[in-house]
């Protein structure tokens, strides 16, 4: 008797065993899923940077513009300094709040560096609550961004 239910035990663990298994195998392929798409995803948005510049023309070569809330463009390049697209400044016409305006349009476009001759203190406060970086120079566009790349 004590046989018997030795083996009735033994099977059970057997049985919860291969369940747990059974259970338990999705659920690490879709855990290690996961963590490898937060890793890949992470790497990704690290090596991200867009960088806008203000332009009064759409060439890649243009002159940096003074003013960086009122700029008819913005160039957009990217880490290695490669010219992408040159996009209107939506608030350049603006009566009022040009700079805060134009701020919030590169934070739309994923932009994390902006060069322009000079920047008003409101845009500089909404670039700063969107963590975008920003720096006053002058020059040509294409060299002015290959240099500050080659700084960072």
């Amino acid at each position: 008797m004590k046989f018997f239910f030795a083996l009735q035990a033994y099977e059970r663990e057997k049985n919860v065993e291969k369940t747990m298994k059974r259970r338990s195998t999705p659920v690490l392929i879709v855990s290690f899923t996961l963590f490898l798409l937060f890793v890949l995803a992470a790497g990704a948005s690290a090596a991200a940077m867009k960088i806008a510049v203000a332009s009064a023309s759409q060439e890649k070569d243009a002159a940096i513009n003074e003013q960086a809330g009122r700029t008819p463009f913005f160039l957009f390049f990217d880490d290695k300094g490669n010219f992408l697209e040159a996009l209107e400044n939506p608030a350049r016409d603006q009566s009022r709040r040009a700079g805060p305006s134009a701020a919030l349009f590169l934070a739309d476009k994923d932009v994390t560096l902006v060069i322009a001759g000079n920047f008003g203190d409101k845009m500089k406060q909404v670039l700063d609550e969107h963590h975008i970086q920003y720096v006053a120079k002058t020059g040509t566009a294409d060299i002015v961004v290959k240099t500050v790349l080659i700084k960072n």
